[in-house]
């Protein structure tokens, strides 16, 4: 199984703009996840998209696997970390955001590192959302030490409009 970070858009019931979410599912295929995507979108389910996807492969110098919830090991001490960070733009109505995948023992650790992966300039950076992804639809988050060090960064694998509702 593959562990995918998914942004949605879509509408909500009130709402002048696209809202915007951001979603981690498990699937054989990024295909095979949009009942899970549905499932979750707290919208409108009309016109619910896909903006863009990656498969989490690797984080921080560690492999990133899917195993079932009763074969982890307990108590690691890194955890994978998603970071939503905000920041504000001069000239700019919107506050930016900036998402992060991080491998840290802490909330605390990760924010920090994410906030250093963050270079353009920004007024009041702060952390907006923070998670650390362990156990999801049956499946556990295994970190094992990547021999090459690998770290794939923020680059989605597709990015564009895919309606799956």
């Amino acid at each position: 199984m593959n562990l995918y970070l998914v942004v949605l858009g879509g509408r909500t019931r009130g709402g002048h703009v696209e809202m915007h979410d951001v979603r981690w599912v498990v699937g054989e295929t990024i295909e095979a996840t949009v009942s899970q995507l549905k499932s979750q979108w707290i919208g409108n389910p009309r016109g619910l998209h896909v903006d863009s996807y990656m498969r989490i492969r690797f984080v921080d110098g560690y492999r990133i696997t899917m195993v079932s919830a009763g074969k982890v090991k307990a108590n690691e001490a890194n955890k994978l970390w998603f970071i939503n960070l905000g920041g504000y733009k001069a000239g700019e109505m919107l506050e930016q955001h900036h998402l992060e995948l991080v491998v840290a023992p802490s909330a605390q650790i990760a924010k920090g590192k994410a906030r250093r992966r963050w270079f353009e300039p920004m007024d009041q950076i702060h952390k907006d959302d923070h998670a650390a992804i362990i156990h999801l639809q049956g499946f556990s988050v295994v970190l094992e030490i990547d021999p090459q060090g690998r770290h794939d960064g923020m680059k989605p694998d597709w990015s564009g409009y895919w309606v799956i509702a």
